[in-house]
């Protein structure tokens, strides 16, 4: 009770930078729905988008609610709303010049239009499924570990699941040479998080680097699929994916050489 009464007072006296830390905060644990709800407050309280708005004696920050919002949106299962607030984002143009906020609005205008010309999905999610390599009993022994491992019940459907679920079980696919469900499940991850991110954080204190269009480029490689493997590596070069210092960078390099060198002989 007291927890509530807590929260009543804290809505109704926050300033619109604590309903927006709140709603960014909000996000990075997975709900929607609440950081919906705090940056429509923070909006509403202070309208006007900007860089390095003072928010308190001696701080500053970049303020994107509308981009937040397309964020938040996206994450309910709101996707119109999810759209309309990205155009406003957009419009305003803050985050475009935004260091934190430049590679999140790339990240979802390639999520929420897509770069295919018939399609909204990416043009790396358009190709033609080959046969998985593990049995059903192999794949659902593996899955079962990787719900586990991610605090989730067993019965969870992967298309339901959080990206880091995807994300995990498409490395453990690709240790077991399944690139074909390897793949389907780095796709699903970026439809749930398309930002890649060093030391993403994923359930508790577990963290990891999250690199799913390096992953999704070596996967069509390894199925052959060139064009989808130079367009994931086109999309991590545009979102600077890898750190200059990430290990996966040779690999990244090689697979492009490989790409150009098979769609040149097309």
């Amino acid at each position: 009770m007291l927890t509530i009464l807590f929260a009543i007072v804290f809505a109704a006296n926050a300033t619109w930078y604590e309903h927006y830390i709140n709603g960014v905060r909000l996000i990075q644990q997975g709900d929607g729905d609440a950081a919906r709800a705090e940056l429509e407050a923070a909006v509403t309280q202070h309208p006007s988008e900007g860089l390095q708005v003072p928010s308190a004696p001696q701080q500053y920050i970049d303020y994107m609610p509308h981009l937040y919002l397309a964020i938040a949106n996206q994450m309910a299962g709101k996707v119109t709303s999810a759209r309309k607030e990205l155009a406003l984002a957009e419009d305003s143009g803050i985050a475009a010049k935004s260091e934190v906020g430049r590679p999140l609005l790339v990240a979802y205008e390639l999520l929420l239009h897509g770069n295919a010309v018939e399609d909204r999905r990416p043009a790396y999610a358009i190709y033609a499924a080959k046969p998985p390599v593990l049995s059903e009993a192999e794949f659902n022994m593996l899955r079962n570990d990787v719900l586990s491992r991610c605090d989730l019940p067993p019965d969870t459907k992967m298309q339901n699941a959080p990206w880091y679920a995807n994300y995990e079980l498409g490395v453990e696919l690709e240790h077991k040479g399944d690139y074909p469900r390897a793949l389907s499940h780095f796709i699903e991850a970026v439809a749930h998080r398309p930002n890649p991110q060093r030391h993403a954080r994923m359930y508790g204190m577990w963290l990891i680097d999250y690199y799913p269009y390096f992953h999704i480029a070596r996967s069509h490689a390894r199925l052959q699929n060139w064009q989808c493997a130079k367009n994931a590596i086109d999309i991590s070069q545009k979102l600077v994916e890898l750190p200059t210092d990430a290990p996966e960078l040779d690999e990244m390099v090689a697979i492009q050489h490989d790409a150009e060198k098979h769609i040149n002989q097309q």
